[in-house]
């Protein structure tokens, strides 16, 4: 019964020959993952990186992305025509605050139109307003950098202006800074 035992394998030495044989595939996949002798890859690293120093040298501009142009805030809301409104506040709507421009004498002088066209936008006014509070917030972005040119807040109030007439006020008196009311209106 004791030979019977020593010479039939045990499932002890069969899991230690499956995990050394494991071993040996899982080191020789490696060996050829790497390819190339150390000392080839070494030369193979030194051209690569030759060939990166003159390709720095030629023209270092054309690897580079091209930035976007950042505009001055006063030279984009002198320039500004076409306006739209988004407003994420179920309390305002777009619609309020743009009628609410298109009242204000300045809005007309300065040749500004209310348009529904992204692409057309030269400026977007986003009205939100903070939870559970009466502070209503508007910035006016620059569509074609998404820069924030001018921001400004106002609370509502029950008896009083409303809460468009309030922000379209606002938006033209930060205009007002870069943009002066035309003399001959």
């Amino acid at each position: 019964m004791n030979e019977q035992l020593s010479t039939k394998p045990s499932n002890v030495n069969l899991a230690c020959l499956t995990l050394t044989l494991l071993f040996f595939v899982a080191c020789a996949s490696a060996a050829r993952a790497q390819g190339s002798p150390p000392v080839l890859r070494k030369q193979n690293a030194e051209q690569q990186q030759a060939a990166r120093e003159k390709d720095d040298e030629k023209d270092d501009d054309e690897d580079e992305p091209v930035a976007p142009p950042t505009a001055d805030p006063a030279t984009v809301l002198r320039k500004a025509r076409f306006v739209l409104v988004r407003s994420e506040s179920i309390f305002v709507s777009g619609k309020e605050v743009e009628a609410s421009l298109l009242k204000r004498k300045e809005f007309k002088a300065w040749g500004m139109v209310v348009t529904r066209s992204e692409v057309q936008a030269d400026l977007i006014i986003e009205v939100t307003r903070k939870p559970f509070t009466r502070r209503f917030t508007f910035s006016v972005i620059d569509p074609r950098t998404a820069e924030v040119v001018a921001s400004g807040k106002t609370r509502s109030v029950i008896l009083g202006k409303k809460v468009s007439n309030k922000i379209a006020e606002k938006f033209a008196n930060r205009v007002k800074v870069y943009r002066p009311y035309p003399p001959n209106s």
